[in-house]
């Protein structure tokens, strides 16, 4: 089939396979409990994990053809130091009965936790779909995860986080309570 003849015009598109998400878990490790500290009903993750880089040039060097860099200016990276933030969603409901916990464990400065996101992405291999006309999915090993089976891992560490903020809304439509935990954080490894 050609782009013209696309109802659109556009390329052909091919079913690439499937996955699913609905395994991606998150525990937050340390308060010295089995289970780590308990998270409610999270509705949203966000993390950010930034590296400070500086840019510098060389003012004796006005990018001269007779200079050591044949007439380009030099430019020069300094990296600086890390820092990472994220951002936890949640719902209060049947499961918030440990909020206050959380607050305790997540925001004493002085004794930050740590974080451990597991992703997990795929589907099962199977030799039916049920008629709806695609092919059998298989998992393809992808670059940066781990796992075995059906399915792909990531696995994520943020060390040291310590919560910087907190606020709650509630609408008048639905009476459900938002909250949302800022936190802060000193590394972020993928394993």
């Amino acid at each position: 089939m050609a782009i013209q003849d696309s109802v659109y015009s556009r390329q052909k598109t091919t079913f690439g396979g499937s996955f699913a998400s609905d395994l991606a878990s998150l525990t937050i490790a340390g308060n010295g409990t089995p289970n780590g500290i308990p998270l409610g009903i999270v509705q949203n993750v966000q993390v950010s994990f930034a590296q400070q880089i500086a840019r510098i040039y060389d003012v004796s060097n006005g990018g001269l053809a007779s200079g050591s860099y044949g007439g380009n200016v030099p430019v020069f990276y300094v990296g600086g130091r890390t820092q990472g933030q994220a951002t936890i969603a949640r719902v209060l409901g049947p499961q918030s009965g440990a909020l206050c916990a959380f607050y305790k464990g997540m925001g004493n400065v002085c004794s930050p936790q740590d974080l451990n996101f597991v992703l997990r992405g795929g589907c099962e291999v199977t030799g039916n779909n049920a008629g709806q006309g695609t092919t059998d999915t298989a998992v393809e090993t992808i670059n940066n995860a781990v796992g075995n089976g059906p399915y792909n891992e990531a696995h994520y560490a943020i060390t040291g986080a310590v919560m910087t903020n907190i606020g709650l809304t509630v609408g008048s439509q639905d009476m459900i309570v938002n909250e949302n935990v800022t936190l802060m954080f000193a590394n972020m490894e993928c394993t």
